[in-house]
């Protein structure tokens, strides 16, 4: 059985869950980032190898999430497809009708660049940002921000965060991570196909490791 993490967050209950989402507990929200949907296939179609099940795969995951945690909202912050439409935005969209009773909300990320018209008929709402409860949920933390989240933490994704632990020897792992700071929470990208950015956190910071179906804090 995964393993998850419960943490308090400005006096908020949150479960840092090993399939690199987070569940939070006040207001029944999932949170994830990056899914990157139809990745796979836009590297199909540009005559690159990349396998064939990792949309069904993502999907299977999220459906596994939504069946355990039975949440009211999902929140996606950015990328939730990776590029125009081909069939595996459709195959979302099947997949999104089983789920109509979740209300489903998009912060726009660079690759969400498809029609406002595909967002409204998969019934999402898209936020540029979005200001609950002292968070500013974003897609990119390095944008500036507006006026009204100027004093709240920002919870982010676009970066997927990995840190890399060393053993013995000459030993290394790199791990996808949440990774926390001051003012800043970064979440680990949901999608398979993805890859990692290393991050170097400072000693005041706390980073959760996704390790073995598990999350662990990371000693700094």
């Amino acid at each position: 059985m995964p393993s998850h993490k419960t943490i308090t967050v400005l006096n908020q209950t949150w479960d840092l869950l090993p399939e690199k989402a987070v569940y939070w507990r006040d207001t029944e929200t999932l949170i994830i980032a990056d899914l990157h949907l139809g990745k796979a296939g836009h590297f199909r179609k540009e005559g690159i190898a990349a396998p064939g099940r990792i949309n069904r795969k993502n999907l299977d995951r999220l459906t596994e999430l939504l069946n355990r945690w039975q949440p009211e909202s999902l929140l996606i912050l950015g990328d939730l497809f990776h590029s125009s439409a081909n069939r595996e935005w459709f195959e979302f969209e099947d997949w999104r009708m089983k789920y109509r009773s979740v209300m489903m909300r998009l912060i726009n990320g660079n690759h969400d660049v498809l029609h406002h018209s595909f967002y409204r008929t998969a019934e999402i709402d898209t936020f540029p940002e979005m200001v609950l409860s002292g968070f500013s949920f974003r897609h990119d933390p390095q944008l500036p921000q507006n006026k009204q989240s100027k004093n709240v933490i920002t919870v982010a994704g676009h970066l997927h965060p990995g840190i890399t632990i060393r053993g013995k020897g000459r030993q290394s792992l790199r791990l996808p991570c949440f990774h926390f700071t001051e003012k800043q929470i970064l979440l680990p990208a949901f999608g398979e196909f993805t890859g990692l950015h290393r991050i170097r956190p400072d000693e005041t910071d706390r980073v959760f490791a996704v390790v073995d179906n598990r999350v662990l804090e990371i000693n700094l």
